[in-house]
């Protein structure tokens, strides 16, 4: 079973279109890390990442000092190159020293994951996994990923137009 590292961002989408539901179904393991879980306040999506945690769904990890010294020093170098957060820096080492797939919607993170050579993907990676698990129908993820659309302006809109047209002739 493949093991995906969540940043902030994936979790509050997947909360915002309701598809936290879908995670237990899917064939994937779900990590991430304390710092991330602390980063998601609206109170409706902290629940319902918290009963992803206490059901065993979403595995959170804390960073062991070896890795924390590898985020100083990240947090460090990139220091005025670019606006990584300590947080984002914290899911791309753990992601990296583990081999596991980073999943985040974060442009600036997914270009260092991918210049660290971490495999990287966003929320459109859950989306067609869902779909081709037969967990949500095309026509329901159709409608799952507009909503996405109008509550996460930050969203690829061009790539999920183009995956909804992909849906339709499905």
């Amino acid at each position: 079973m493949e093991i995906v590292v969540n940043d902030t961002n994936i979790l509050i989408d997947l909360a915002k279109a309701d598809l936290l539901r879908l995670c237990p179904l899917m064939s994937l393991e779900f990590h991430t890390l304390d710092v991330i879980v602390e980063e998601v306040e609206d109170d409706e999506q902290r629940r319902a990442v918290d009963v992803l945690v206490a059901e065993g769904t979403l595995k959170v990890r804390s960073l062991s000092g070896k890795q924390m010294m590898t985020v100083m020093e990240k947090v460090e170098e990139y220091d005025g190159k670019c606006n990584l957060s300590p947080e984002d820096i914290s899911v791309l080492v753990y992601a990296k020293e583990n081999g596991f797939r980073l999943l985040t919607g974060d442009k600036t993170l997914r270009t260092k994951a991918i210049d660290d050579g971490v495999r990287v993907s966003g929320i459109l990676y859950l989306t067609d996994r869902m779909v081709e698990e037969n967990l949500v129908s095309a026509e329901e993820m159709i409608s799952i990923l507009q909503r996405l659309l109008t509550v996460n302006k930050r969203l690829p809109k061009r790539i999920i137009e183009e995956r909804i047209d992909e849906l339709k002739r499905f």
